[in-house]
């Protein structure tokens, strides 16, 4: 899913004529751990965020790589509510990233949570959110705003599941 992500915000990019993604961040260890490994460090700044207590609090930090003046995409495996991501995203552009996009794979949203995620939301912090369609409820409800980009992963599942 990944490869086709890639493949969907190169063209994305180039169609605004707008500079390449040269940075991926991790909101988290876990999706470090999970997706570190598909992108070439020589190519993409490698980032890694984290989250700290602060009391009742948690923060979350950029604990390795340097987003400043780089156009960044958030690698995630799934989105809820999305605050470790918009917390990530926030983080990142404090400290002078040019761009933050963000690609999950599983869009879940439970309560219609991606409201705040549109234009003039209370999370409206992504140039672009990549989502793929594999949860089709949720997609299905996703506002053409210029902020979610869908992408189709149904001929990838059918052509994987006719390979068994």
């Amino acid at each position: 899913m990944l490869g086709i992500a890639r493949h969907r915000m190169r063209r994305r990019f180039n169609r605004a004529d707008a500079a390449r993604v040269d940075a991926v961040a991790f909101p988290d260890d876990g999706a470090a751990k999970r997706f570190k490994h598909m992108f070439d460090a020589s190519k993409y700044e490698i980032i890694v965020c984290g989250k700290l207590r602060d009391g009742d609090a948690r923060v979350v930090t950029v604990q390795d790589g340097d987003p400043s003046e780089k156009n960044v995409v958030i690698v995630d495996d799934l989105v809820q509510t999305g605050g470790t991501l918009y917390e990530c995203g926030a983080a990142l552009q404090r400290l002078g990233a040019a761009r933050v996009s963000a690609f999950v794979a599983h869009a879940v949203f439970p309560r219609e949570a991606w409201r705040r995620f549109c234009r003039g939301g209370d999370r409206a912090i992504f140039d672009t959110f990549y989502v793929t369609n594999s949860i089709p409820t949720t997609t299905s409800k996703l506002p053409g705003d210029g902020v979610f980009e869908i992408i189709d992963i149904t001929d990838r599942v059918i052509e994987d599941l006719h390979s068994f």
